[in-house]
């Protein structure tokens, strides 16, 4: 065999091994491109996926700078609401510093003592006209002074740290009174509670704890008036409104007849007279006990129980739960809680037998109790009142003599000791005249 025919068989093997092996490589070459094209999607799907991760950041981040941007002005504006608020706090601190210092000035204090005289002497003088004339009218001339007196009362003793006084019995009962002319005018139960208790302790009250009728001075007024008036509205719904009136605006009173069943009208009083007395419990002597205890809050029976020449503390002391310098104790307030108890149900007996069933004995009681107020309003004007009085004028007979001795009237003006002992004076009084509403209310 020649060499040509030796290449030409090769070259026709190669060429036959190509052909066979092309198909191979298409293939092989076709997966790739199908590789590269899946490659290129999957790339192209989670690239999209990160723009639209990156577009949802975007937006979430403008969403929360949105909301940073009301948040930051709320919070600027709370902020300069709290020191508008400090400024006008400390303003009103100030103003009111300058008012207390004004009302404790003699002008003033002089002032206001008028003032109460002459709305006391006229109230005194219309109530009675009101009852006998116009017995329709005195409940609503009843509950506006009772709201604005009790009221004010409030806010002043408040001031004091004397404001648990107001959850004594007798605001109690001036409450129980109003809602019975208001809201429950058809309650026998609630009318017998409250003729009981106004006419028991609450009128016994003025005799026991030496209520006068001074009237220069609120404090005082508004101790009588809390005593006196529940008792006088009743007694002129009783016995003065005419029946027809009776029976439109409170029927309550027809439905009871002419007196009162004492067994029931004792129990319905004790149950109210508990009530009160376990919120009293509850809110005064357990609740607010720590500041009770050192003497940051007054009350009535730390009050009684601390006077020495008290009979409630005499009375203690006699049984031999401790003396007034002891301290008040458990013992003590329970003793004292029982002997109020015992005081509530002897005080109602007689409205139940008497006061409720004839209108003069009634009358004769109310007048009497009035009568030992302005007794002890007399003997303050007289034993109190006079010295202060006389003292004043014993220093202006001073400061006169000094004018004419000396001839100088500034230096006369300069040594008289007139005006500061007017103010002392006036302090003294109205210290006085508070400590005494203390006992009284």
């Amino acid at each position: 065999m020649t060499e040509g025919q030796i290449s030409k068989e090769e070259i026709s093997t190669s060429d036959d091994e190509s052909r066979k092996e092309s198909p191979d490589a298409m293939i092989s070459g076709e997966n790739l491109n199908e590789e590269n094209l899946n490659e290129e999607e999957d790339l192209d799907f989670y690239d999209f996926l990160e723009v639209v991760s990156d577009k949802i950041d975007n937006i979430k981040n403008q969403i929360e700078k949105r909301r940073e941007q009301p948040r930051q002005r709320l919070l600027r504006t709370i902020a300069e609401l709290e020191e508008q608020k400090r400024i006008l706090k400390s303003q009103l601190q100030h103003r009111i510093h300058i008012w207390s210092e004004n009302f404790k000035q003699p002008n003033f204090i002089r002032t206001r003592d008028k003032i109460s005289f002459s709305i006391g002497v006229a109230n005194a003088c219309f109530s009675p006209l009101v009852a006998g004339r116009w017995p329709h009218i005195l409940p609503l001339v009843y509950t506006f002074q009772a709201l604005f007196l009790i009221t004010l009362r409030f806010f002043i003793y408040k001031r004091k740290s004397w404001h648990y006084f107001v959850y004594d019995l007798c605001y109690f009962v001036n409450l129980l009174t109003i809602l019975y002319l208001w809201i429950f005018p058809s309650s026998t139960i609630l009318f017998t509670v409250c003729y009981t208790l106004s006419h028991g302790p609450l009128s016994f009250a003025i005799v026991l704890w030496r209520n006068s009728l001074v009237f220069h001075s609120l404090d005082k007024v508004t101790s009588l008036f809390i005593h006196m008036y529940p008792p006088l509205t009743l007694f002129t719904l009783r016995w003065l409104l005419p029946v027809e009136l009776q029976r439109e605006n409170y029927p309550a009173i027809t439905k009871i007849g002419p007196s009162l069943h004492t067994a029931s009208a004792v129990f319905y009083t004790v149950v109210f007279y508990l009530i009160w007395q376990l919120l009293y419990y509850a809110f005064i002597v357990y609740g607010r006990r720590e500041k009770v205890a050192r003497g940051l809050r007054a009350t009535s029976y730390t009050w009684l129980l601390a006077d020495k020449d008290g009979f409630v503390a005499r009375l203690i002391e006699k049984f031999g739960f401790g003396s007034p310098d002891d301290g008040i104790n458990l013992y003590k307030v329970v003793f004292y809680f029982f002997l109020q108890f015992g005081y509530m149900l002897i005080s109602i007996l007689p409205v139940c037998f008497w006061y409720y069933r004839n209108m003069y004995i009634n009358g004769i009681f109310l007048c009497s109790i009035f009568a030992v107020s302005v007794y002890n309003g007399a003997s303050f004007y007289i034993d109190v009142f006079s010295r202060r009085y006389l003292k004043s004028l014993e220093l202006l007979h001073d400061c006169d003599e000094n004018e004419v001795n000396d001839g100088a009237t500034r230096h006369s003006i300069t040594c008289c000791p007139l005006r500061k002992a007017s103010q002392t004076s006036a302090n003294c009084s109205v210290n006085a005249d508070a400590s005494s509403d203390k006992k009284s209310s």
